[in-house]
Formats: structure tokens, C-alpha cells, sequence
């Protein structure tokens, strides 16, 4: 579910799961094992719905890279991460612990919106242009 502003809800029931925001955005953080992180994907399809990665969110936007980054810092775009943290032995028999990158996921449903916010704006700008230069037109 996705609200007027643009922005999916979080539901209840997928709360333990999610991870804990950053502060001042809505940038969700867990890590686990693989595990875990399996549970945790399991929910977030089906609490959220169809998430994208970051480079799919910039396609499906038809922005950059750097926008999506800039939005979900400025906490205009939901963000769920989660990192894999892992054991291993070294040669030695010592535990060393892995940390791989995280995954981020964003949903589907707040890139459409924030697509059509864009497109809006875009239309909002090319009508005052195109009204500014009829009436330059039409001054002369």
C-alpha cells in the first residue's frame, strides 16, 4: 500500500523483520546470516511487494544513479538493506568474521510515483514556458 504522498507503508507485521531507520530517513537496515536474510527477503515481498535495486529504481524513474542515492538520503524514497554477515576459519583455525555488501531494495510502487511526480513537473514546466512565449508572441 502506498500513500498520497508517494511514500509505501509500512505494515506491522513485517516491522521485526525490516530493521532499524536511519534517522531521518526511511532507510531500513538488517543484517544476518544468509539465513536470516532469506526470512527477511520472503517478508519483504510479500509485506512491500515488487522491490527494485537502486540501478533499477534510476531506470524505472528515468533518473540517475545519484538521484536515487540523494532521495533516499534526504528520505523521500523507502529503502531496505540488508547486510550478510558470515563466519569463517582461517588457516590458523582463528573465526573471522565476513561482511559482504549490502542489498538494497526499493519498492516498485514509490518509483512509479516518484515517475509520475517527475513527468507532472516536467508537464507543469513545459506550460508556463510555452505560456511565457505565447505571450511574448504575441506582445510584439
Amino acid at each position: 500500500m502506498i500513500t498520497n504522498d508517494g511514500v509505501v507503508v509500512i505494515p506491522p507485521a513485517f516491522e521485526h523483520l525490516i530493521g532499524v531507520p536511519e534517522g531521518g530517513t526511511r532507510i531500513y537496515r538488517a543484517e544476518g546470516n544468509h539465513s536470516q536474510m532469506r526470512r527477511w527477503f520472503d517478508g519483504l515481498c510479500q509485506h512491500i511487494g515488487p522491490c527494485v535495486s537502486p540501478g533499477g529504481a534510476a531506470v524505472y524513474a528515468k533518473v540517475s544513479r545519484a538521484a536515487v542515492y540523494k532521495r533516499m538520503k534526504a528520505g523521500g524514497l523507502t529503502a531496505f538493506c540488508f547486510k550478510i554477515t558470515a563466519k569463517t576459519r582461517t588457516l590458523f583455525g582463528n573465526e573471522k568474521k565476513l561482511k559482504e555488501l549490502p542489498l538494497i531494495y526499493i519498492p516498485v510502487e514509490e518509483c512509479k510515483a516518484w515517475s509520475v511526480d517527475l513527468d507532472l513537473r516536467a508537464a507543469r514546466v513545459d506550460a508556463h514556458h510555452g505560456t511565457a512565449e505565447g505571450e511574448s508572441a504575441l506582445e510584439q
